[in-house]
């Protein structure tokens, strides 16, 4: 395999990743959805997790940006595109599941309290995880790469 189609299967990997991350919260607030059997659409401020996943989420969305911004900016110039592209990629990810486990204790909360409403919270981490999609273009924004290596990534 030569090195372009090396890197855009890095690439394309990370892309199947992360939408598989963003489809499991959709397929599993769905699910919930559906086997919820009495929904309620109330916030009950006795219940602990009315409290706990707005604090999560909301955690988490900085603290996904913060763990991922920091693990960009320690990827260094000098190394090779595939290295870059492998680094990215774990950054990447961990921002996804950063941003996914409030959601899945979401769909948690829901299945327990009946409670749509934390529905809502699930289906907007997804959301923002699908702003957050990795494209080529913020890649080579935010990845210092020079001059050859964004013609040789522009290639694929």
């Amino acid at each position: 395999m030569d090195n372009s189609a090396q890197q855009n299967g890095i690439f394309k990997t990370l892309q199947i990743i992360y939408g598989a991350l963003i489809a499991g919260i959709v397929v599993f607030s769905v699910v919930a959805f559906i086997l919820i059997d009495t929904p309620v659409y109330d916030i009950d401020i006795t219940n602990i997790f009315t409290i706990v996943v707005p604090i999560m989420a909301v955690g988490s969305i900085f603290f996904s940006d913060s763990v991922y911004q920091s693990m960009v900016k320690r990827i260094s110039p000098n190394n090779t595109l595939n290295s870059k592209l492998a680094q990215y990629q774990i950054a990447t990810i961990v921002k996804g599941a950063w941003l996914e486990a409030p959601a899945l204790i979401a769909i948690v909360a829901a299945f327990q309290s009946n409670n749509i409403i934390f529905l809502f919270v699930s289906i907007l981490m997804a959301v923002i995880m699908y702003l957050k999609f990795p494209k080529k273009e913020i890649f080579k924004q935010e990845v210092k790469l020079s001059f050859e290596e964004k013609t040789k990534f522009d290639r694929f």
